[in-house]
């Protein structure tokens, strides 16, 4: 039955945050294109996950890891896309180790909500995958301006 639950939560909204994340990446090239702080694109994926979030966690904790799914889906189209030269083998080296380095701050955040916090296992959980979500979205965000070609110019 939860599975069910799940899978219909994702299904439900699966389409709106790949819009979501199309809309991210065209932000990004605005962004880089006008100088501006390419991170900000970021808020209209999270706030999506984050409508209802003390209500009803489990939701929210499926959104960010439906999110989280389409920002390594998009990373993984960015690295296919690139050409194979030293620049994208410095660009994917960076990526992989961006990646590593936020999920070990995530558990990190984690743990210390355990110990120190009085939040419940559904909070704990959701702050877990917004944490796990956003170290996708940035991981994605770095190797987009490492490789957008207004950077190069």
């Amino acid at each position: 039955m939860k599975s069910l639950l799940c899978a219909a939560v994702l299904a439900a909204l699966g389409g709106p945050l790949c819009a979501q994340v199309a809309g991210a990446e065209a932000c990004l090239a605005g962004a880089v294109r006008e100088g501006t702080d390419p991170a900000l694109c970021l808020d209209a994926p999270d706030a999506a996950c984050m409508d209802n979030a003390q209500e009803t966690p489990a939701v929210s904790t499926a959104c960010f890891a439906q999110l989280r799914a389409e920002w390594g889906a998009a990373i993984g189209k960015r690295m296919r896309s690139l050409p194979e030269d030293t620049a994208t083998t410095v660009a994917r080296i960076e990526a992989k180790y961006d990646v590593i380095s936020a999920l070990v701050q995530c558990d990190r955040i984690e743990e210390l909500a355990k110990a120190t916090s009085d939040l419940g296992g559904p909070q704990i959980a959701l702050q877990k995958e917004r944490c796990l979500a956003r170290a996708n979205a940035l991981t994605y965000v770095r190797l987009f301006v490492r490789t957008h070609p207004a950077v190069k110019d």
